[in-house]
């Protein structure tokens, strides 16, 4: 649960927000202290509330918490799993104009191990600590241990599993700033003469400026961000901004709270001289309520004379229809109770920090992947760095979802078309991180494998399923599920596979674990009825994916009477495949929706003589049913024959003995996807693809 900060009506919170915020752009003008008492947050009465939103996580007995030690012992980042954190409150001094940082971070949390004889965290060596407190203790520098970025705190008494353990680390320094991935930056914007600082943690940098653990399967509860600076400056974070204290010298202290569960990188602040422009989105099931978007654009104007937010508006004006379609297609969006907005920064792209995404600049496709992150990343994050694909790849499909259901299909499909492009950049590689990439930035956030290759990778297990109806219910009870916490590559299949009832395993071991991808050669004939395929494919991986087993699309154009289907799905995986087709086909072209990554000299092309010269015994009416079937599979045949299953490597599954008339194929012992085919005494062979599910 997330309990709000006041006890009213979400949506009379965001009004008071509102009406708050708006003042905020007049901060150099008017004073707007707001009494620290009357909204139950001074300094004092922090330390010591609870945070009920802990219970998110369950109540944890001592053997509860030690169960969840041995799970996570295989994912974690740095140090050892000792404690489980439930609450940050950072209290820092900054500026827009350097890196530098002064003050302190609290952050609240339960002992996980058997037995705590030292605290620990991580903090990178350039960040001078002043001192720590564990449970009202203080330690100096000199009781501390620092080694490989991680700071030991020998305690002075042991706690056991299941104890509280507040921590307070007074530090302060100049982080470097070394590019994108820095931790701290601090940059002038080239096009609007601003000065900026601003963080980025993901994925290995939330060391370069706060006290922390990165273990992404130990979301913290709730996070509480006071950051001061001088006017004009406004320092802009995640979560609801609840209140701008006064303080002497022109500063001012924004105030940030978060209730909602948040991953570690996820957590951020930006310093400038901005200003603030809201709008609203209003998803279908937010009945008489709305979603707040706070943006806080440069109070600049370009040389042009046009004010940022000017320039600006109209890209920010289009985030509500964007929550609005991603709610619609997904789940309402996941933090709702408290805001979405931008703040902006000179960063060449974007980052999707929680409730507040970091903005470069305001591109249709960037505002859509930041946003899509709410849900995927930020709400189900990736359980490991190997997993990111499904951070990254939902956020960048995502862009395509933005402009099928909003801008056009032709506008998606040029965009499925780029992405394809930057795919087939990438011959060998997986879209799943394997272990000698997760400590590698650029493997990690690789573009045509990470980003355009998972997008395509889930435009087609979309085609794969064949059913938007089954996909994106799929798609959100794996929302639903994994609430609030992390994912791993298998449970995401799990899922699909569990609400759909379509088998995935070939194909996730063929797209995602796998590498590279297909070209198609496909001939076809139309002869009596049948349509003749013979299909063949190369791969760009043949050691690491030799065949691709996934379906492909072939539209056709048929002519005189009955009827026949206009887009039909195979599997080239299979060669030869012959389907009735009672209407004369004219043509036949691949994949017409271009929903399958495949190389660019694919073909397909009509041999008159496939088929000729093929007899079609009397049982070619062989039509296994049920298909899918839950286990029992009849067969009707009209002269005996032998029925064999096959995988789809090959490998014979079983051999049966058929006969003439009806019969039944017990196949419960073989979920998945496999080739039937029915041999008659001369020779003459048909087969059939059949699913168990």
């Amino acid at each position: 649960m997330h309990p709000k900060l006041f006890p009213l009506h979400s949506i009379q919170i965001r009004i008071f927000a509102a009406l708050w915020l708006t003042a905020l752009s007049f901060v150099s003008e008017r004073s707007l202290a707001v009494s620290s008492v009357s909204l139950g947050e001074s300094r004092s009465n922090v330390e010591t509330e609870g945070h009920d939103c802990a219970t998110l996580k369950g109540a944890r007995t001592g053997i509860e918490l030690r169960n969840r030690l041995s799970l996570r012992a295989s994912v974690m980042n740095r140090g050892s799993d000792t404690y489980d954190i439930h609450h940050y409150h950072f209290n820092l001094a900054l500026t827009n104009t350097s890196t530098a940082i002064a003050g302190d971070v609290m952050f609240r949390s339960t002992v996980t191990s058997p037995v705590m004889d030292t605290f620990w965290f991580e903090l990178r060596s350039f960040m001078n600590i002043d001192s720590v407190q564990i449970n009202g203790t203080r330690y100096l520098p000199t009781a501390l241990s620092r080694l490989n970025d991680v700071v030991r705190v020998p305690l002075l008494s042991n706690l056991d599993a299941g104890m509280q353990v507040t921590c307070r680390v007074f530090y302060q320094g100049t982080p470097p700033s070394a590019g994108f991935f820095s931790g701290v930056s601090s940059d002038v914007s080239q096009t609007w003469g601003v000065n900026v600082t601003w963080t980025l943690s993901e994925p290995f940098s939330a060391p370069d400026w706060f006290p922390c653990k990165q273990d992404l399967w130990d979301k913290i509860d709730s996070v509480f961000f006071d950051g001061t600076s001088v006017s004009p400056n406004k320092v802009a974070s995640t979560g609801l901004l609840i209140g701008v204290d006064t303080l002497t010298n022109n500063r001012f202290k924004y105030k940030w709270r978060s209730r909602i569960p948040m991953a570690f990188y996820l957590m951020a602040f930006s310093v400038t001289d901005y200003t603030e422009h809201l709008s609203w989105a209003h998803p279908t099931a937010l009945v008489n309520d709305s979603v707040l978007i706070q943006h806080w654009i440069y109070n600049a104007n370009n040389s042009s004379g046009t004010s940022c937010l000017n320039f600006n508006r109209n890209a920010l004006n289009s985030t509500g229809a964007m929550i609005e379609n991603f709610s619609d297609l997904f789940i309402l969006y996941p933090f709702y109770t408290e805001k979405y907005g931008h703040m902006m920064a000179p960063l060449g792209g974007g980052m999707e920090h929680q409730t507040m995404s970091t903005m470069g600049s305001f591109g249709m496709d960037l505002i859509s992947h930041e946003l899509a992150h709410q849900w995927f990343g930020d709400m189900v994050t990736c359980a490991n760095w190997n997993d990111i694909w499904l951070n990254e790849g939902w956020a960048s499909y995502c862009e395509y979802l933005h402009r099928q259901y909003v801008i056009s299909q032709t506008s998606a499909n040029d965009w499925m078309s780029n992405s394809h492009n930057s795919a087939r950049s990438a011959t060998t590689g997986s879209v799943y991180v394997p272990a000698s990439g997760v400590n590698n930035v650029s493997r990690i956030f690789s573009s045509p494998l990470t980003y355009k290759k998972g997008a395509a990778v889930l435009h087609m297990l979309r085609n794969e399923i064949g059913d938007d109806s089954l996909f994106f219910p799929a798609v959100r009870e794996y929302l639903n599920t994994k609430r609030h916490s992390v994912s791993t590559t298998d449970e995401f299949r799990q899922i699909m596979e569990q609400r759909t009832a379509v088998p995935l395993q070939n194909f996730f071991q063929d797209w995602v674990y796998g590498e590279g991808h297909p070209t198609y050669t496909i001939q076809w004939n139309w002869l009596d009825s049948v349509l003749w395929l013979q299909m063949s494919q190369t791969v760009t991986a043949p050691t690491a994916t030799p065949v691709f087993r996934n379906k492909l699309p072939l539209g056709l154009i048929t002519s005189g009477p009955g009827q026949a289907p206009s887009l039909i799905q195979v599997e080239p995986a299979l060669g030869l495949q012959r389907i009735r087709i009672p209407r004369q086909v004219a043509n036949v072209t691949l994949d017409p929706s271009n929903a399958i990554l495949k190389g660019t000299n694919s073909s397909i092309a009509r041999l008159t003589t496939l088929g000729v010269g093929f007899e079609e015994v009397n049982f070619m009416n062989f039509n296994p049913y049920p298909n899918p079937s839950t286990g029992i599979v009849c067969v009707v045949l009209n002269l005996p024959a032998d029925l064999i299953l096959t995988d789809l490597s090959g490998r014979v599954m079983g051999k049966y003995e058929g006969h003439e008339g009806e019969n039944l194929i017990d196949l419960n012992a073989y979920p998945g996807t496999y080739i039937l085919e029915a041999v008659s005494p001369t020779g003459s062979r048909v087969s059939r693809r059949v699913v168990v599910r």
